[in-house]
């Protein structure tokens, strides 16, 4: 009897003016620009607009866009489902008759653990409901090698572990989201951070890296090597004359995945050093042969 009275005293508070704002009730419906009586497909299809209006990839850096993005996840959690979409309804529509009751069973019943959302819809939509709604969200630095090749990183949250797979050929900013991974069943959500790199950046897909080219291949031609991400060693056959700067493209070798990006590499002639007293007299010469290049 208690609960009960716990339950309906929460229920006329929540709806009561303004003690309903401060303990955070939300209109699901004007948070998804959707009528009451909207269809389980319509429901669906504006969230879905919304999802991508708000997502956190479509709009990087923007809090307000996150926090919105949130925003509508949870209010499709509720409305996207036919049974706690009924329970809130429910909610809008007797929320008078508690108020009105006048009720003694509830009238001196503390609301202790009810001043927030979440206590509230413990009650109301029950602990994995609850779980849904709690993500624990954690930052997880990786490397440019780590989402090249893909694998597993054990991240710490809360005094334990939880085991992350990375596909190869995830890109940074990644959310992974673990279900039911954290503690007490909370889902975690992983956000990946790419850590600078010595010798690659990433844009896009794509990967671009310096190829250093000696002197003398880039003049007369001939082959180098190119050591990849994965630790493969590419062969290059460069011609005659290439001009420093060029930019190579190796198609298809950027980050791995059903659109593999490409591999671009910017040439840069390497200057021999230390030159002998007879290396010194050919260039010495070359440079007579060419007066004009002076």
């Amino acid at each position: 009897m208690q609960i009960m009275a716990i339950w309906q005293k929460a229920v006329f508070l929540l709806q009561s003016g303004d003690i309903m704002a401060s303990v955070g009730f939300k209109d699901y419906y004007a948070v998804l620009g959707v009528p009451r009586t909207a269809t389980q497909e319509e429901i669906k299809k504006a969230y879905r607009r919304l999802a991508r209006q708000y997502h956190p990839d479509a709009n990087p850096g923007n809090k307000a866009a996150e926090e919105k993005f949130k925003e509508i996840q949870e209010a499709y959690e509720v409305l996207g489902n036919p049974e706690t979409r009924a329970k809130y309804d429910q909610l809008g529509a007797n929320w008078r008759q508690y108020e009105q009751s006048g009720s003694p069973q509830w009238q001196d019943v503390p609301i202790e653990g009810f001043e927030s959302f979440s206590d509230f819809f413990r009650i109301f939509f029950g602990e994995d409901f609850l779980r849904r709604q709690r993500d624990i969200e954690v930052k997880l630095p990786v490397s440019l090698e780590e989402l090249y090749k893909g694998g597993k990183k054990v991240v710490s949250i809360r005094g334990g572990s939880v085991e992350v797979p990375i596909p190869s050929g995830t890109t940074p900013n990644t959310r992974i989201r673990l279900k039911g991974k954290g503690p007490k069943g909370a889902n975690v959500v992983v956000y990946l951070e790419l850590r600078p790199h010595a010798r690659f950046t990433l844009e896009g897909r794509d990967l671009h890296a310096k190829l250093e080219v000696p002197l003398y291949t880039a003049l007369l031609g001939g082959s180098v090597e190119f050591i990849h991400l994965d630790g493969n060693r590419i062969r290059l056959n460069i011609p005659p004359e290439i001009p420093n700067g060029h930019i190579l493209k190796l198609k298809g070798k950027g980050m791995p995945g059903p659109t593999a990006g490409d591999l671009y590499l910017k040439v840069e002639v390497r200057l021999p050093q230390r030159l002998s007293s007879r290396e010194k007299e050919l260039f010495q010469e070359l440079r007579r042969l060419r007066p004009d290049e002076i």
